[in-house]
C-alpha cells in the first residue's frame, strides 16, 4: 500500500519541489516505511510507501528504467506476477529485481498505453514517458486504489486522496453541485466527479494520459457478453470455480507480517477462512501466519456470534472478538477535515477498532470476503430472462425458492411484487414506464430533493448517460455487469480503501480477483440460484465450510447501526436545521419528517425503519461536509466526547 502525489507543468515550468514535499506529507499516514520523490523539469512525482510484501522491501519509489526516460510510481499490488514475469522474459526483457514496480514498468515498455490489460491486482499507477513526453495513469477494473486528479490550465495534479491537492494554489474548492445532487437523492452513478468543482476521480478499468494538446481517459477493460462456461454438471463448475478461488487467496498471501483475516460470519468470508484453515492442516508451518478478527454485536439482530464460533472452531488461528462502538459525531467530523470529503458510513467506521486490533498484532493485511455478493449471489432480473424465454414452470419455482430473500408471506403469483419489479417491469419501453409512474402520481425525483436542484444538474440525463453496459443478451448478465461500474458502489469502496490505509492496513479481497468475476459472469445463471443463493460457492466449499453457515440464506442486516448513528442527540440538533436546506438542495421538512418517522419506527421495533436510514445518512453525510467546511457556524457547541474503543476478546 503506498500514496501517490505529483505535478505536471504543461507549459515546461519547472516542478517546485517544496509543493511536492508538501503534498506527499499530506499522504504520510499511507506511506509511514518510506518516503521519497523525483524532479525532472516540469513534472515531479512523489511517493509514500507501506510494506506489505517481501518484495516491497526492495523497492524504492518513485521507480525509473536504466536511461532514467521512464519513471513509475504506483500503489497497489500485482496478483498474476508469476505470468506477467513469463511474458516479459518470453519479450526479451530483464527484471533487474522481484518487486511489482520492475514488473509494472516493463510492462509499460511493452505494451505502452495498452499495459493495464495485461495487469491483475489492485492499483493506481503514474508513469512520466520521457521520449513520449507524456504523462500515463490508470485505476484497476474495481476502483480498489483511488486516484483524484486536477487539470487547471497548464497545470495537471494528481494524488490518492484530496488534501493533497489543495496544496496546490490553484486548486478548487468550489462546490459541485451536481455531484451534491446525486449525493443527496442517493442516486450516484458518477465515477469521474468529486464534491469539488475541476477535481475528478480516474474511473476504475480506466487509463488516462497527458500530454501538451492532450487530456483523454480511455477504459481498458470490459466484460466479453459472449463468453459462456458451459460444463457437464455442477461437480466440474464448482471444481473451476475451486481452484480459482484457491488461486486469488493464495496471490494474495504475499506478506513479510502474519495476516489478518476479516470473519463476519458470512458465507463469503467463511469461506476465505475455511479454505485456509484446510490448507494449514496439511501445511503445519501456515497456522502462525493467520489471525481471524470479527465483530460481534451482542443483544442486535446483525449479530453472527454463533456463525463466527462455528468456523474458528474448525481451526487453530488466534481469533479475535471486538464488541461494538457506538457511533458518534466526532468521529465523524474528524473524517471530514481529514480528508476534505464525506464520512464514511456507520457500517464501515464500525471496522475501525477491528483494524486498529489487527494493526497491533503486527498484522499489515486484512483478507475479506467483499465481492460475494457482487458476483456470485445473482440477480433478480432472472426473472426478465424466464419470463422472456416463456419459462413460467421454472419462474414459479425460483419466485417459490425465493421468498425468503424477500420476506413475500403470500404464496407466489403471477403479479406478486418481486415478479413486477424484477420480471416484467423491465420487458416494458421506458416510456411506458414513465408513462406508468405519471398515471400514479410517482415522480423519478426523490421527494426530499429540491426539483430545481434536479433539473439544474440535469439528474435525468445523468442518470441516462451512466447506464453503460455491453450488449448482454441477458438482463441478468447485465444487472451483474452494472455491480462493476455503480457509483454507489465504488463509493463505499473508495470509503473502505480510505479507512484500512489510514490505519496502516491493507484490505485485499479474493473474491474481487479478475478473473473470478469474469468466470462468474460468464456461469448459467442457475449456478448462482440452484437450490440457495451462492449455490457454486456453496458447492465448492462443501464440507470445508461449517454446516450453519453453508445453510444459512438470510444475511446480517446492519441498519441498526446506521439508526444509532442518525438517532444520537447531537445528530438530531444537526437534522433539525440542515444548511443543505438553507441552500435550496433539499426541502428541510420532508427530512425532518422522514427523520422523525425512521426514529418512531425504530423505536417501536418496525423494520420499516430500515427504508430511511440510507438516504438519511447521505443528506447526513453531505451537510457535515458543507457545514465543517464551507460554513462559519458549523456544529452545535456542545458535542460528544469520543468515546474509547471497545475492548477485544481473544480466543
Amino acid at each position: 500500500m503506498s500514496g501517490l502525489a505529483g505535478i505536471y507543468h504543461l507549459d515546461g515550468k519547472p516542478a517546485d519541489p517544496a509543493l511536492l514535499q508538501r503534498m506527499i506529507h499530506r499522504l504520510a499516514h499511507r506511506g509511514p516505511d518510506a518516503s521519497d520523490y523525483w524532479i525532472k523539469g516540469s513534472v515531479g512525482i512523489g511517493h509514500v510507501m507501506l510494506h506489505t510484501t517481501s518484495e516491497s522491501l526492495d523497492e524504492r519509489q518513485p521507480w525509473t528504467d536504466e536511461t532514467g526516460t521512464l519513471c513509475l510510481a504506483y500503489d497497489g499490488r500485482i496478483d498474476n506476477r508469476k505470468d506477467l514475469a513469463l511474458s516479459l522474459n518470453a519479450a526479451g526483457f530483464h527484471l533487474r529485481n522481484d518487486t511489482d514496480a520492475e514488473l509494472m514498468l516493463r510492462a509499460y515498455q511493452h505494451w505502452g498505453e495498452s499495459c493495464p490489460e495485461h495487469l491483475i491486482g489492485d492499483f493506481a499507477l503514474v508513469i512520466w514517458d520521457v521520449r513520449r513526453q507524456q504523462l500515463f495513469c490508470a485505476r484497476d477494473i474495481l476502483g480498489l486504489k483511488p486516484l483524484y486528479y486536477c487539470h487547471q490550465g497548464t497545470t495537471f495534479c494528481w494524488a490518492s486522496e484530496l488534501p493533497s491537492l489543495f496544496e496546490h494554489h490553484a486548486t478548487s474548492r468550489s462546490p459541485n453541485e451536481a455531484m451534491i445532487a446525486e449525493f443527496l437523492s442517493g442516486t450516484v452513478v458518477t465515477n469521474t466527479e468529486t464534491l469539488y468543482e475541476g477535481i475528478s476521480r480516474l474511473e476504475p478499468a480506466h487509463s488516462l494520459v497527458v500530454r501538451r494538446g492532450r487530456c483523454e481517459t480511455r477504459r481498458y477493460w470490459t466484460i466479453d457478453p459472449r463468453r459462456r462456461i458451459e460444463y457437464a454438471n455442477d461437480d466440474d463448475y464448482a471444481q473451476h470455480f475451486y481452484e480459482l478461488f484457491s488461486k486469488a487467496v493464495q496471490c494474495r498471501l504475499r506478506s513479510h507480517k502474519p495476516i489478518g483475516l476479516e470473519l463476519s460470519g458470512g458465507l463469503d468470508s467463511s469461506s476465505v477462512v475455511s479454505l485456509l484453515q484446510a490448507v494449514s492442516r496439511t501445511n503445519p508451518q501456515d497456522r502462525d501466519r493467520f489471525q481471524t478478527f470479527s465483530l460481534i454485536f451482542p443483544g442486535l439482530p446483525c449479530d453472527e456470534h454463533a456463525f463466527i464460533n462455528d468456523v474458528t472452531a474448525q481451526g487453530s488461528f488466534p481469533s479475535h472478538l471486538i464488541g461494538p462502538q457506538a457511533p458518534v459525531l466526532t468521529s465523524f467530523l474528524d473524517d471530514v477535515l481529514r480528508y476534505q470529503d464525506l464520512p464514511d458510513h456507520p457500517n464501515g467506521a464500525m471496522h475501525t477498532p477491528l483494524r486498529a486490533l489487527a494493526r497491533r498484532q503486527g498484522c499489515r493485511v486484512l483478507l475479506t470476503g467483499t465481492g460475494g455478493d457482487e458476483w456470485l449471489t445473482g440477480s433478480f432480473f432472472h426473472y426478465t430472462d424466464l419470463v422472456r424465454g416463456l419459462k413460467i414452470p421454472s419462474l414459479l419455482r425460483r419466485l417459490h425458492a425465493d421468498r425468503p430473500l424477500y420476506n413475500e408471506s403470500s404464496s407466489p403469483g403471477l403479479f406478486s411484487l418481486p415478479l413486477v419489479q424484477f420480471g416484467l417491469l423491465p420487458l416494458l419501453p421506458q416510456s411506458c414506464r414513465n408513462l406508468g409512474k405519471w398515471l400514479l402520481g410517482r415522480s423519478t425525483i426523490p421527494e426530499w430533493i429540491s426539483p430545481e436542484l434536479w433539473h439544474r444538474t440535469q439528474m435525468q440525463e445523468r442518470i441516462r448517460q451512466a447506464s453503460f453496459a455491453p450488449p448482454y443478451s441477458s438482463y441478468t448478465q447485465q444487472d451483474l455487469f452494472s455491480s462493476t461500474v455503480h457509483g454507489l458502489g465504488i463509493h463505499g469502496t473508495e470509503l473502505d480503501e480510505r479507512a484500512a490505509s489510514f490505519l496502516g492496513v491493507e484490505s485485499r479481497h479474493p473474491l474481487n480477483d479478475q478473473r473470478i468475476i469474469e468466470f462468474a459472469l460468464a456461469l448459467p445463471e442457475e449456478q448462482r440460484w440452484g437450490n440457495k443463493p451462492k449455490f457454486i460457492l456453496r458447492k465448492a466449499m462443501g464440507n470445508r465450510l461449517p454446516i450453519s453457515v453453508r445453510e444459512r440464506v438470510i444475511k446480517a442486516d446492519f441498519s441498526c447501526i446506521f439508526a444509532q448513528a442518525l438517532l444520537a442527540e447531537s445528530t438530531e440538533a444537526i437534522f433539525q436545521s440542515l444548511s443543505v436546506a438553507s441552500m435550496g438542495w433539499v426541502d428541510g421538512g420532508k427530512v425532518w419528517n422522514a427523520y422523525r418517522t425512521m426514529a418512531r419506527s425504530y423505536s417501536r421495533g418496525d423494520e420499516t425503519y430500515g427504508f430511511h436510514v440510507a438516504p438519511l445518512w447521505m443528506v447526513f453525510g453531505v451537510e457535515l461536509w458543507y457545514r465543517t467546511l464551507f460554513q462559519k457556524h458549523r456544529l452545535p457547541p456542545d458535542l460528544p466526547t469520543r468515546q474509547e474503543v471497545a475492548p477485544s476478546y481473544s480466543v
